[in-house]
């Protein structure tokens, strides 16, 4: 074909728990014209990134890629590992009780938490001066301890003087990034706007350092095209702004599943189930759009402010550590490297469990392995260490602890039994924290494994796979090929609970706790002399790399109309390509005495005395505010037309007649579009 002929294509990369996927998309048919997958390289997610973005490029001419988009789980497995950098947190106007209440001092042993004078009311006018020699004391105080700063101030949504005082007072003397509450939610709610702003600023080294790592594969692929993120909501903004807003990436994952699987399907109304390695994400959409939490992203017990998909997450997938007694079976929730999939590179993996057969240990170390996760490294000196953190930061084995220095030392990079490596409790907790920072990896026999021997899956090493499973099935005195069945069928109960919960919609907390759903959810569908079956009046669509294995079955089961789409093992990087970017913006009115109604936005308030006026001002202030987030979020982009959705909820006084009977309205503005390449 011509060069004009040659379609504008768009690259969308996950990374997930296991793999990293990459698409490249025809932007004109939509059609996947290749994919890849890569595996995850947790310690630092960039080498995972290229290895799967290369072999998309390989196929492709990269003069057409016009646009990369990047979904990640950085953000939210560093919430939810307790990861984050030290940072300082100044609250303006906050008293004690405010301060507890933000919980930030007791979650985080390295924030430095100081009070500061000053803050606003709620009618945007100053409570008290601000502080300022507080603000230096305190910097020249924790300032050479931490790598940003956090700021929130009472009441900065109506007015943020103070925070931009002190953001540019922060600027001028240091080089540290700040954070500031009223660029991340217009809530009132201070101090879990303060929350929010907080684990903001302990994520901005981690998607800052992403995003460098994929300029940098981007470049080495010679490709020459702009850089976006999937938010937790499913829409796109450019690298550059989310940056200085990475907690707004929390759900990137899933939320890219949910907007690939309505794309690849076509379909307006339906259940979304992800299932990958680690875990199993499952939502809703409705008229072609994600159901967001109302109250905005749950992650790691922390009810933050970001805007986000409504997911329910489990730890449950194909890579999910199987345990067994006498008689019972349990998946998840830990993640291990699938012993099948260990055995590809080590093919002595196979005589390791062989022996263990013939001499076989206690039950929780049966085929249980540990390998190292070997990355040499050069330090700023140019002298070698021998690894990098979870977070891509380098760290020495000098500064482990001398309990894990002695369990790393036993680990190599070919998997040992973990009982040659770690001994009694002390040593197996430090094999824990070694695995927390990506040091060293987990081999064990997992739902992967048994779908192996079921001849489910046939992409990595089925003997070892079989091996696992005869030494498993040991302990329970069963075939191991009914072993594996049972194993499979436990997922698909719990795969079958995790969709339920969400088809119920809290109707039916905890569905696998309550008797009729538990039974039909095992596949049985009897209770007594009843017998029980459902129908899900929704379809449920499935997608992630496992979802073959286990999805038809599931949906057998609970009475669901299952569609597995093309595609359906690389949803989320379909997602990451095709999504829109959105921008939102709030107003509100309230009545302020007799004929008088106040306008508010975030940074502003005005009075007017006109009803109507006051509502078409206040939408107005609304669109201006979607506006300006739109064209931060698109930065130089080109994008297709604005697509505008406006929503007023009045408030009225049922006995008035007329435009008096307003006391109160809520406005808010939302502006789509598809982002494209100058």
């Amino acid at each position: 074909m011509t060069a004009s002929e040659i379609p504008s294509l768009l690259v969308g990369v996950d990374t997930g728990g296991t793999y990293t996927d990459a698409v490249a998309i025809d932007s004109t048919s939509g059609a996947v014209l290749a994919s890849a997958k890569a595996l995850t390289t947790r310690h630092d997610l960039a080498v995972g990134v290229s290895e799967a973005l290369g072999r998309v490029v390989a196929t492709l001419d990269v003069a057409s890629i016009s646009l990369v988009s990047v979904s990640t789980t950085l953000a939210t497995n560093a919430v939810v590992e307790g990861h984050g950098s030290p940072i300082l947190v100044l609250l303006v106007g906050f008293d004690d009780k405010m301060i507890d209440r933000t919980g930030i001092a007791s979650a985080f042993g390295d924030a430095y938490v100081v009070a500061i004078g000053g803050g606003h009311n709620h009618h945007a006018a100053e409570q008290a001066p601000l502080d300022v020699d507080a603000v230096s004391a305190a910097l020249v105080e924790f300032g050479a301890r931490v790598s940003a700063v956090a700021v929130a101030s009472t009441f900065a949504v109506r007015n943020p003087a103070h925070e931009h005082t002190i953001r540019d007072f922060i600027v001028e003397r240091t080089d540290l990034p700040v954070t500031v509450s009223s660029s991340l939610s217009d809530s009132l709610d201070a101090p879990r706007r303060a929350l929010t702003t907080a684990l903001n600023a302990r994520l901005l080294s981690r998607i800052t350092d992403l995003v460098a790592a994929v300029d940098r594969s981007l470049a080495g692929l010679g490709v020459d095209a702009p850089v976006m993120m999937v938010k937790g909501d499913g829409s796109l903004a450019i690298a550059e702004s989310v940056v200085r807003r990475p907690i707004e990436t929390i759900l990137s994952g899933p939320a890219a599943s949910i907007v690939g699987a309505a794309e690849l399907t076509g379909l307006d109304d339906f259940i979304l189930s992800d299932i990958g390695g680690t875990t199993t994400d499952v939502g809703m959409v409705c008229n072609r759009r994600p159901r967001l939490a109302a109250d905005g992203a749950r992650v790691a017990g922390w009810r933050t402010m970001v805007e986000a998909i409504d997911v329910r997450t489990s730890g449950l997938g194909g890579d999910s550590a199987v345990r067994t007694d006498k008689t019972e079976i349990a998946v998840g929730p830990e993640r291990r490297v699938p012993i099948s999939l260990a055995s590809s590179e080590h093919v002595h993996l196979v005589v390791e469990l062989q022996k263990q057969l013939a001499e076989p240990p206690s039950r929780d170390l049966a085929g249980v392995f540990v390998q190292r996760v070997e990355r040499r490294v050069e330090d700023e000196a140019g002298d070698v260490v021998d690894a990098v953190d979870s977070n891509s930061r380098r760290a020495a084995v000098g500064e482990l602890s001398v309990v894990e220095r002695r369990v790393y030392a036993r680990s190599e990079v070919a998997p040992r039994p973990v009982v040659d490596v770690s001994r009694g409790a002390l040593e197996r907790k430090a094999l824990d924290d070694l695995a927390e920072k990506g040091l060293v990896q987990i081999v064990g026999f997992t739902p992967s494994d048994a779908a192996h021997v079921l001849g489910m899956q046939d992409n990595w090493g089925g003997d070892a796979a079989l091996a696992g499973a005869e030494l498993l099935a040991w302990y329970t005195g069963e075939d191991p090929v009914e072993f594996c069945r049972r194993v499979w069928s436990e997922t698909v109960r719990r795969s079958a609970g995790c969709v339920l919960d969400v088809a119920f919609d809290d109707a039916v907390p905890a569905a696998l706790a309550n008797p009729l759903s538990a039974a039909v959810a095992s596949g049985d569908g009897r209770r007594g002399a009843v017998s029980v079956s459902f129908s899900l009046d929704t379809p449920l669509v499935a997608v992630g790399g496992p979802a073959s294995v286990y999805y038809p079955e599931v949906a057998n089961r609970i009475g669901a109309n299952v569609v597995l789409p093309d595609d359906f093992s690389v949803a989320n990087a379909v997602g990451a390509a095709v999504g829109n970017v959105v921008a939102r913006g709030h107003s509100e009115v309230h009545a302020d005495g007799p004929g008088s109604y106040r306008l508010v936005s975030p940074g502003h308030t005005s009075l007017s005395n006109d009803a109507v006026a006051a509502i078409e001002a206040a939408t107005e202030l609304a669109r201006l505010s979607a506006s300006a987030e739109l064209a931060e979020r698109t930065t130089d982009l080109v994008h297709g037309p604005v697509e505008e959705r406006v929503d007023i909820v009045r408030h009225d006084d049922p006995n008035a007649d007329d435009e008096r009977s307003l006391y109160g309205a809520t406005i808010a503005v939302e502006l789509r579009c598809r982002p494209c390449s100058p």
